[in-house]
């Protein structure tokens, strides 16, 4: 029998914990374990975790996360063409030039990129696309904290909008039809306090962003203009029923503005590259927002595809659990963490 890979994806949002295990056996995947909780406080973050693992009770202890927010900085830059050993030395003095905080104060990482030239430009072959991240030290360090603190073993720290195109890259693995080889496709994140955005081409990521609005701001939008607290108004998001064109009018002022962004970062990728976005598949708690297909559709001139990175996913043993295809726009992210068991 072919040996068993065991992966816990583990996505520690600002509002809910999720957490994934998925198995290769062979040339196969399948999903290992499946919990999920809500945190109703940010001080019950470690309480939440624990309950989330005693609930899921995985096969491994070995996680994979990502870290996100304003103490992660993701850069796209261009560099002289060299080695990877060279780049790794030559990275710590580039780092400089594109981030807000001191050497020594930062975990740094770099990647090669494979190189893209805009359609009927010719570019230097001496030049080359590097990734660079750099994240405070400090973070990671109360991250690993967090998760040693719930007896698992951190294998790989990524970052959010990262795992959100190798989830989407996993789902085209498990079946061919969802993407194309030269594809454009935006991947929208909607989160709880932010948006993730990773364009693609392919199985490559030319562009990601964070945009710092996202579903508590529509949550806030609802209270204001109906005359809700906020757990009214959170309540009446998520189920509005007969009162569904009350809360999108509500929301019309957020949108706007989450549009705005998504249309200057969709305009930049395509002044760089001259390739048009073809495709947006929208993702996070924040696109179950009813009507949202119908404004972006209204606001890019594309119809916009309810991605469900758990469609493809058979379960190693019974069935899949109950509350695992409602919670599907959610789990994207933790898709993407555990789906780096292809990668192990």
């Amino acid at each position: 029998m072919p040996r068993e890979i065991h992966r816990l994806g583990l996505d520690i949002g600002s509002r809910n914990i999720k957490a994934i295990e998925l198995i290769e056996s062979g040339e196969n995947f399948y999903l290992g374990g499946f919990a999920q909780a809500e945190i109703p406080a940010p001080d019950q973050t470690a309480a939440v975790l624990a309950d989330v693992l005693a609930k899921g009770n995985f096969a491994t202890k070995r996680c994979i996360t990502a870290v996100s927010g304003r103490s992660v900085i993701v850069r796209y830059v261009t560099m002289p063409e060299m080695g990877d050993e060279e780049l790794r030395n030559a990275i710590k003095y580039e780092a400089n030039k594109y981030i807000p905080f001191e050497g020594e104060d930062v975990v740094l990482d770099c990647q090669r990129l494979p190189e893209v030239k805009p359609e009927g430009k010719a570019g230097s072959d001496k030049e080359m696309s590097v990734l660079l991240v750099a994240v405070k030290r400090s973070f990671i360090n109360d991250h690993v904290a967090l998760i040693k603190g719930a007896n698992l073993t951190p294998d790989t720290i990524d970052v959010d909008s990262f795992a959100l195109g190798n989830a989407f890259e996993f789902c085209s693995l498990l079946n061919p039809k969802v993407s194309e080889a030269e594809r454009v496709v935006a991947l929208v994140d909607i989160g709880a306090t932010k948006s993730n955005i990773n364009i693609m081409r392919g199985s490559h990521s030319f562009f990601t962003r964070e945009i710092y609005m996202a579903g508590n701001d529509m949550t806030e939008a609802i209270s204001k203009k109906i005359g809700l607290d906020m757990a009214q108004a959170e309540a009446l998001k998520r189920e509005p029923k007969e009162r569904l064109a009350e809360v999108q009018e509500a929301v019309t002022g957020v949108l706007d503005d989450l549009c705005h962004e998504i249309r200057l970062s969709f305009d930049y990728f395509e002044s760089r590259f001259d390739r048009e976005v073809e495709s947006c598949y929208l993702s996070g708690g924040g696109s179950l927002l009813g009507g949202l297909e119908d404004y972006f559709e209204h606001t890019f001139g594309k119809q916009p595809l309810r991605w469900n990175p758990v469609e493809f996913l058979v379960p190693k043993e019974g069935g899949l659990p109950p509350d695992m295809q409602p919670s599907a726009p959610v789990l994207a992210i933790a898709v993407g963490l555990a789906s780096r068991v292809k990668k192990a």
